[in-house]
């Protein structure tokens, strides 16, 4: 059974304006396809991107004041 990779897209105002789904087999094949969809969603906040229900990662837009890269999310006990 391959994963259940999605994307949440935020836009300023507008969260969870879209979901989108992944098409991949790894958590860093589905990490690359979420910078894909960051192309294809000009002025976007935030992209959050979903295996199931365990969160992988987020990608914040830089033009907002953002880091670049995709923000890394602890695999950690609470």
């Amino acid at each position: 059974m391959s994963p259940s990779y999605y994307c949440i897209v935020n836009l300023p105002g507008v969260p969870v304006r879209e979901i989108a789904v992944i098409t991949a087999d790894t958590d860093a094949s589905a990490e690359a396809e979420m910078a894909n969809l960051a192309g294809r969603w000009p002025g976007f906040e935030t992209i959050a991107l979903y295996d199931g229900e365990r969160a992988v990662a987020v990608l914040a837009d830089p033009r907002l004041g953002f880091p670049g890269d995709a923000l890394e999310l602890a695999d950690r006990a609470a």
